[in-house]
Parts: C-alpha cells; structure tokens; sequence
C-alpha cells in the first residue's frame, strides 16, 4: 500500500466521524461521541472544554454576586469588591438602562459632533484622549523589552472595524463593513442624529477606518514579538508629525517627556501625517464617533443592545445576546476582572490542587531540564543560556498575593449611570498606565489580562514567568480524581507548552530576566529557526473546517504544543504511566465546535491552529504515539519519520 503523508489525520478534522478509528484521526476516534451531542450555546460562538469550564465558573460567581447584592452572603475581606457588586448592580438596573436610553451619551456625543476643524481637534487632542475617546493612534506604558526593569513609552496604531489588518484582504471584507456601517447608521439615529448625518458619519467612518488598516501590522507581522521593539529618539519620533501637533500633545500627557519612544508599527508612523491632518478631518471624525456609539451601545438599554447586535451576529455567528445577568456580570468583570478573581482564587482554589499543580509543574520542569541535558543539536555553550534561562522561571499558580493599586483609583458611584461609571473607570485606567512611565516594573503583579478566573494559562517573555490561574487547574485539564496519566495529558501537557514558550520562536529572543537579547550561537540559532521552519511547512496549508492553516501565523503555538505534548510523554514514561491516557486526555482537551462565522474570523488572525490539528498533528510528531497504538504506513495519522518535527 502507498504510504500516506497525511498531515493532521485523514480527512477533514472538523467534520465528525463517530466511526473513526484512531489511527486514521485521534481527534475524531477520542471526541466523536460528544461532537455529535455537543451544541453551541446561543450567545456563544463556540463550545469546548475551556467554554464549559467558563459557564460553570461565571454561574457560579453569578450567584456569588447575586447573594453579596442581596445581602444573603457576607462579603469577604478583600479590597475593592464592593466596588465590583456596586458596578454589577447598575449594570443589571434595566429599568433605570432603559429610562435612560441615549441620555448617559448625550453631552460626550456631542463633544464629537461638535467639532467641527482639524485645528479644533488639534486644540483638544489631549482631552480627547484622556477622556477615553477613539483616537487614531494608541501610546501606553509598558516595560521596556531591553531593560524589563523599567518602563517606555510605546506608540502603535489603533484598532480597526475588523478584528485584523489581514481581514480586509480577505473576500468578505467588504459584506462585514457594509453589515457595521448598517449598524452604526442605525446606533446613531437612536441616539438622536439625523439620518443624513448619520449616514454620513457612518460612510466617512467606513472610509477611514480602510485607511487606517492599510499601515496596519496584521496579527501575524505582531506576533515577531522582537520586531515591535523599534526605538526613535524623542525629536525623529516627533518629525514624522506635520499636521498634529505631537509635541503639544505629549507635553501635556507626560509632565517629564520620555527620549526615546519605542514604535511598533513604524510603517503606520511613516504614513502617520496622511492620515491625520485637515483634508482627512471629516473622516476622522466621523470614525470617531462611530467608534464611540459602537464601543459604548451596550452599556445604554436594551434596545441599544439589540442595535449593537448584528455584527457580532456576521463575524462570529452568534444567535443571541446575552442574558441580562451575564451580561451584567461581564461588565463588572471588564473593569475589576482581577479583584472578582482574587475573590475566586480565594475562595474556590484549593490548597490540595495547589500543591499537585506545583508538584507537576517542577516534574515538568525536571523533566525539560533533562532533554535540554540530552539535546543533539544545541552546542555547549547555548545549552549553558538555554538552562539558566529555564532555572529562573517564576512560577505565579492560582491566583495572586496582590493587585495593581490602581483598583483603590477607580470610583463607582450608585447615583450616575453605568455608561458614565465605566467612562470615568477607563480614564482612570488611562491616567494611571500614563502614570507609571517614569516608575519601576513591578513583575509580582499578575496584571489585568490574567486574572484567576479566567481559564487560559501564560508565558510572560518579558518576566519569564508562567501563570496558572485558579480557573483552569480543575476538569477536563486537571482533577485530583485522575490518574497521574490523564492529568500529565491535560494539565501537564499545557505546563509544558507555557514553558516552551520560552524558547519558541518568539520567547526564544528574550533572555533569563526578560530582555531581548540573543544568547544563542550562530550556528544554533540557524538550526532552530530551520526546526521552526519545518513545523510552518508541517502546518501550512493544511485544510480543517473547509479553510487552510496557516503555518507562519500559529508556528509559535505550535512549537510549544509539540514541545508540551513531548515532556508530558517523557515524563509519563518516567513515572512508568498509560502513554493511551496521556494521548487520548490530550485530544480530548481540544475538543470543540464553533460557528462557521468564527471558524472563519480567527483562521485569519488567531495565533494558534484550529484545535482539531492542535490535538492530531502534534502527536503525529512524537515517535512513541506509532508504538502506543500500533500506528503502520498506510494509516490516516502515518506521518514519514522525515517529516516528523523534534525540537525540545
């Protein structure tokens, strides 16, 4: 028979087989059975093992909150959480919500409405964007990658209508706009315009926002972690401003003006002054506004809602708004997500689990530490670099000792409404991150995208650390009611894969302490970077759900799958484990189904492969994966040997 070099198992992953075996397509043979059954809720774009645990745990804060609301429960002793119930109380006031209707908005609205030249803009710049406006460019503080003890000042674009530059490429660019155009049109007239200027603004919008993404870097130019770091002195950054009054504007953000700001997009700085200036003020504008009413239409009634709803619908398939109560809850954890974290840590995270999940985490270290040992192609000396940097990974696990002082800032009052609560939160965000500029890193923070009820787990480059939040160590990833095989399979593998992150292709530019630095040889580095290469050409092109992978654009993802699925073997096979368990618990973490809309937005600009491929491609490079389950040429997940991927 011919050998088959099938990439990702035969046939189309995401197509449901309940009589696939599972040499022909693990994925298929190990979830099948609750594919078939599985339903995507209807305020979901998706349904999978992260979703699941994501339900669960928001009903159970939901009735958490519900009870502090209500006074049923004692609120606990942590700092700010009655910051966060007051906020979930006036998001889920509809009443007031919809007596209220485009009131909240009025005066700010009309700041925008009002202005009415490029010199009027110019004037208001600062207050524009310290009042939470849209603005055309984006500035944040944030440690500076060559010296992660301190903080820069980065500048980079701002987002567009659609979720990547390398969308308006894509062939149903053009429908999703017209569909957001509709709805901005539709949001403004609710809110008081006329329907010739709400037309226009929503037209000019349209017209600038394609502008914008035209010097925009798509997702995979921005996942080149090393290549946003692009340091201008203060006065060539300043040059590239001939309509804006730069200058002015950093005066009045930044009392000690910084020398030097890192550019992450400096393709979008050099086309900066042709896309803002007088002949494009219009324009601008009318992006301005149209941002605002979509970014602020579910914080108004419910009619607001509904009108903000149909793009969502186009992009991501889904069916229905959320539930009110949800809803609620989001909102509150936009704002205080890792105060409502602190609190489940706290409160749901066992002492049992953390120590398993240490235990684990060190014997997967243990066990990388050994193949870094016993690696064929890396020399002495990058072995040395490669081990100090594993050596001095800081482990955060469940959820942490404290929280940015930022939450003591952010007021909420019972008598204004939620729109003008969550305004002055974000400006408060916006003041304090513009603050911290000329003040230490502090790497003990989690930081607001990490809190511990959110289900995901984190390699930081710039600290070296992994996070673990409290959410994700329990079933399908981990239970204490597992054997050691099936928790190696779920938890240990995703430990393993955030530690290979520090050494993809990414992580790998970053040293020991989280600056960018090659420590590699060259002759090393040159073999790493062919490795990689040869996982994007594994990847590339492969088809699942009707659409082709891109190799290029999830390779790192890819790199630290391979690499957590090979230590989480190895270490199995150290603790003589069930190699079945560990493969199949494997699979099944990675199941999932999701929305013919999403599958197609995230295809364009989510770092990491579809989850179907994520389960079967990674084990098609692991040699003991043919052994365990008598894998023979001919069988759909039959890699050649030569094609297999080894790196860690």
């Amino acid at each position: 028979m011919k050998t088959f070099k099938i990439r990702g198992g035969l046939g189309d992953s995401a197509v449901v087989n309940t009589a696939a075996k599972l040499q022909d397509n693990l994925y298929l043979a190990t979830n099948s059975k609750w594919l078939k059954k599985a339903e995507i809720p209807a305020d979901r774009s998706s349904i999978n093992g992260f979703v699941e645990l994501d339900i669960k745990i928001k009903k159970q804060l939901l009735d958490d909150l519900n009870d502090f609301s209500s006074n049923n429960k004692n609120l606990p002793k942590i700092n700010n959480l009655n910051k966060a119930i007051q906020l979930y109380q006036l998001a889920l006031d509809f009443n007031k919500r919809d007596d209220d209707g485009a009131k909240p908005i009025k005066n700010d609205l009309n700041k925008l409405t009002s202005l009415n030249s490029f010199s009027d803009f110019n004037r208001q710049a600062s207050s524009l964007l310290l009042s939470d406006f849209a603005f055309p460019f984006s500035l944040s503080v944030f440690a500076d990658m060559k010296n992660t003890a301190k903080n820069a000042l980065y500048f980079g674009s701002t987002e567009s209508f659609l979720p990547d530059a390398a969308t308006y490429k894509d062939s149903s660019a053009d429908q999703l706009l017209s569909v957001f155009e509709k709805q901005a049109q539709d949001l403004l007239k609710l809110s008081g315009l006329t329907d010739d200027d709400s037309k226009k603004c929503a037209s000019d919008a349209i017209k600038f926002d394609k502008r914008l993404a035209k010097y925009k870097k798509s997702q995979e130019e921005l996942n080149d972690i090393a290549a946003i770091y692009n340091v201008y002195t203060l006065t060539d950054f300043q040059s590239a401003f001939t309509s804006l009054d730069i200058s002015a504007l950093l005066s009045s953000l930044f009392p000690d003006l910084p020398e030097r700001i890192i550019v992450t997009e400096p393709e979008f700085l050099k086309h900066i002054d042709e896309l803002i200036n007088s002949t494009s003020f219009e324009e601008l504008k009318g992006w301005m506004i149209v941002t605002f009413i979509n970014r602020y239409a579910n914080y108004l009634s419910q009619e607001f809602r509904e009108a903000a709803f149909a793009y969502e619908h186009a992009i991501y398939g889904l069916q229905e708004l959320q539930a009110k109560d949800k809803h609620a809850y989001s909102i509150a954890n936009s704002v205080f997500g890792e105060i409502i974290g602190l609190y489940y840590g706290q409160t749901y995270f066992g002492k049992q689990a953390k120590a398993d999940v240490e235990q684990m985490i060190h014997k997967m270290l243990a066990t990388y530490k050994t193949r870094l040992n016993n690696n064929t192609w890396l020399s002495n000396e990058t072995r040395k670099q490669a081990l100090k940097k594993l050596n001095a990974i800081t482990l955060k696990i469940g959820y942490p000792d404290h929280v940015s002082d930022l939450y003591d800032l952010i007021e909420i009052s019972s008598t204004k409404s939620l729109y003008e609560n969550l305004v002055k939160a974000n400006q408060t965000k916006i003041k304090y991150n513009f603050s911290q500029l000329n003040k230490p890193v502090d790497r003990t923070l989690w930081g607001e995208d990490t809190p511990a009820n959110l289900i995901n787990a984190f390699y930081n480059p710039i600290n070296n650390d992994i996070t673990f939040p409290a959410a994700i160590l329990q079933d399908p990833f981990y239970s204490t009611e597992r054997t050691l095989s099936e928790n190696l399979g779920g938890i240990g593998a995703v430990i393993a894969h955030e530690i290979t992150h520090a050494f993809d292709p990414n992580g790998s530019k970053f040293d020991e302490v989280g600056n960018i630095r090659n420590w590699w040889s060259e002759e090393d580095y040159a073999k790493f970077n062919e490795l990689s290469q040869a996982e994007i050409t594994l990847f590339d092109g492969i088809v699942c759900g009707g659409l082709k992978t891109n190799g290029n654009l999830t390779v790192g993802e890819n790199v630290a799958d391979l690499g957590g699925l090979t230590v989480a073997i190895e270490t199995a096979k150290k603790e003589n484990g069930d190699l079945k368990e560990v493969f199949q618990t494997w699979a099944k973490i990675w199941r999932g189904k999701m929305t013919p809309q999403y599958r197609k937005s995230i295809i364009a600009y989510d770092p990491h492969a579809p989850q179907e491929l994520r389960a079967n491609v990674a084990a098609q490079s692991i040699d003991d994966f043919y052994t365990t389950f008598d894998i023979k040429p001919g069988d759909g997940m039959w890699l050649d040997p030569e094609k297999r991927v080894h790196i860690w």
